[in-house]
């Protein structure tokens, strides 16, 4: 036999040792995986919505975003309706409640999450699913926000909840990575958006709507008007940039943004417009 030879066959015996290895490891794998998953909790929950949608809904949460926006549309809808702003607070309650005592049953009985998760999954984050859900602090935020300030200052707060938090997660996540970062997962991008949402916000609704739509509004409902204030509409409107930008951005015992953006913008905006008031 030559030594050409001798060195294949070497080889060869050599390729076949190591193919007979990456099996046995292969089969020792997969036999410990099939253990491991029998060992798995029978209450793990999978949402389905975000495997067949992916970054849709697990990344860039348009479902959510859609949602969370929309409540701030219907609400503008309403004010134009001349829905009394003080008889909201009551359903508001009734919801919080009502969701209240489904999440409590639901944390407790697996075989009810699971078809929970399976009915609205579209629209829950996946710490969700063994936790308290975000609709909670929403509600409670807003709760606070109609039961103890005036209309205007109160829809304003539930309009920057609505849209400032969605645009500021929104640019946020897109290019925060190319902005320093002002806060636990707050970056300057996702402040800057809310910052001009804010803006426009509070221009375009006392700009436009109270001005179109003051019959609707009874003697003392309206906090701010440019005979009651020593701010005209455009500072005032950067101010509720500023407090838009600040509500987002502010992390308060890490605490759901849901609950602090409401509380802490009608606070900031309520004391903005007490404090130069003629």
């Amino acid at each position: 036999m030559s030594t050409s030879q001798s060195v294949k066959l070497n080889d060869d015996a050599n390729d076949i040792k190591r193919r007979q290895t990456v099996t046995k490891k292969g089969a020792s794998t997969s036999k410990q995986a099939e253990n491991e998953d029998v060992h798995l909790p029978v209450t793990e929950i999978h949402l389905k919505s975000h495997e067949w949608f992916g970054d849709f809904i697990t990344k860039h949460e348009i479902p959510r975003k859609v949602f969370h926006s929309s409540i701030g549309f219907i609400t503008l809808y309403l004010y134009t309706d001349g829905i009394n702003y003080k008889h909201v607070t009551k359903p508001l309650i009734i919801a919080f409640v009502n969701i209240f005592i489904l999440d409590v049953i639901r944390l407790n009985w697996p075989f009810f999450n699971k078809l929970y998760c399976r009915c609205v999954g579209a629209l829950m984050r996946k710490r969700e699913i063994h936790a308290y859900n975000g609709v909670l602090w929403y509600l409670l935020g807003l709760i606070f926000s109609f039961s103890f300030f005036s209309k205007d200052v109160t829809l304003i707060s539930l309009f920057l909840l609505s849209w400032s938090d969605t645009a500021a997660s929104t640019f946020g996540r897109k290019y925060g990575h190319l902005t320093p970062k002002i806060a636990r997962n707050k970056s300057l991008a996702g402040s800057l958006a809310a910052f001009t949402v804010g803006f426009l916000t509070c221009l375009m609704f006392y700009g436009y709507f109270v001005p179109h739509y003051n019959h609707l509004n009874k003697e003392g409902e309206i906090m701010w008007t440019p005979e009651t204030s020593r701010l005209d509409l455009l500072p005032l409107s950067l101010l509720g940039g500023l407090v838009a930008s600040l509500s987002e951005g502010i992390d308060i015992f890490n605490w759901d943004d849901n609950f602090t953006i409401p509380v802490l913008s009608s606070i900031f905006l309520h004391s903005v417009i007490y404090i130069f008031r003629k």
